[in-house]
């Protein structure tokens, strides 16, 4: 009797401590629940309508790529959708009729496509307003697509622009609630599910893909930052830029020379990548120092300047090396020194430490909420 007591309290305690165990599991991996995502949306836009499918949207898809599901992950992501879009599957652009005129007038100069465009232009569309006239009610990048795609759809037109290289993915090359990298979502291997679409464009434009993508982008990559700063402006620069900046202070600082700190190790024209200021720099200074290096293994270095793998290169631990032994730290990233460039800025003097700091503003103002 008293064995077959201490079997049954065996058992129970072991029952109780696979419970514990397994409810413990479920909470790690779960992180936040949907109705506190929501609470964390509202406090980003007040009023928003259909807050919960935004919710949703945020814990599946950070779920889906595979991060924990986090305040700070999911106030990361509600800032910048937030800052992107203001929670708009399709947001809307001022002056985007004009964005595409100035497009279409820098199509090309040959004078007979010139008139074949002109042409096409004052062909009606399937609305019964010639495309000239449409071209007013355009007031989002999902706008322009339609247009453009309707517009090229015509014998003569469609070649002569692809010839001139304006298929609708260089017109817009970002969109959606996150205003994501076409070109990223294309390439990024882990899909979301329940989408509803199978062509990456459409699929941007909807809630959950928007959202799914654009986390990706932000989250889904490997780094040592010690604010989340850096992590919105690699957002808006691209993926290790604030690293980059950070060595190229270092060497700046070793060299005592100028140097612009855009992110970029290397520059980019027509698709070849060049080796530009920064390169120089360092290889003078090794020499400089008598160090001895192969200038081909310093090329491969800086062709990973995309990588966390760069951080692994003699480039970037000597140069660490260095001014932690002469100025006792290193430092890790920094700002970059980028203007934003676009059509939908034109007029507007921003640039990339401008969108991190608003982005920061609304990411410390969602991690105050509580829960």
């Amino acid at each position: 009797m008293i064995r077959e007591t201490r079997i049954a309290l065996f058992t129970l305690c072991a029952l109780f401590f696979t419970f514990i165990q397994s409810g413990c599991s479920r909470n790690d991996t779960s992180g936040l629940a949907e109705q506190q995502i929501e609470k964390l949306v509202l406090v980003a836009t007040p009023g928003l309508d259909s807050p919960d499918i935004w919710a949703k949207a945020i814990k599946e898809s950070l779920q889906e790529i595979g991060v924990p599901v986090s305040k700070e992950n999911a106030c990361a992501v509600i800032a910048v959708i937030a800052q992107e879009s203001g929670f708009k599957t399709v947001p809307k652009t001022p002056g985007m009729g004009n964005i595409l005129r100035n497009k279409l007038k820098n199509a090309g100069s040959n004078p007979i496509v010139r008139f074949i465009i002109d042409s096409r232009l004052d062909q009606p569309a399937a609305n019964g307003k010639t495309f000239r006239e449409n071209i007013d009610s355009i007031e989002s990048e999902r706008d322009v697509e339609l247009w453009y795609n309707e517009f090229i759809a015509a014998d003569v037109t469609k070649p002569i622009l692809q010839v001139l290289d304006k298929d609708v993915d260089d017109l817009i090359t970002t969109i959606g609630s996150m205003q994501i990298s076409v070109k990223f979502a294309g390439h990024y291997p882990k899909k979301p599910e329940n989408v509803g679409h199978n062509d990456i464009r459409k699929i941007l434009y909807t809630c959950k893909g928007g959202v799914f993508y654009g986390s990706a982008y932000m989250l889904d990559y490997k780094h040592n930052y010690d604010d989340w700063k850096y992590v919105f402006a690699d957002y808006n620069a691209g993926h290790y830029a604030c690293r980059n900046v950070g060595f190229q202070n270092m060497l700046a600082n070793l060299t005592r020379k100028k140097i612009v700190t855009d992110g970029d190790l290397l520059s980019y024209k027509d698709g070849h990548a060049a080796f530009g200021s920064t390169y120089g720099i360092l290889i003078d200074y090794l020499k400089e120092m008598g160090m001895a290096f192969n200038e081909e293994e310093i090329k491969k270095d800086f062709r990973k300047e995309k990588s966390s793998d760069f951080e692994k290169t003699f480039s970037y631990k000597t140069i660490s090396a260095l001014h932690k032994s002469k100025f006792g730290s290193t430092i890790y990233a920094g700002m970059p020194e980028i203007p934003l460039k676009s059509d939908k800025f034109s007029g507007r003097n921003l640039s990339t430490k401008w969108f991190a700091d608003k982005v920061k503003s609304r990411f410390d103002r969602c991690m105050r909420t509580k829960l």
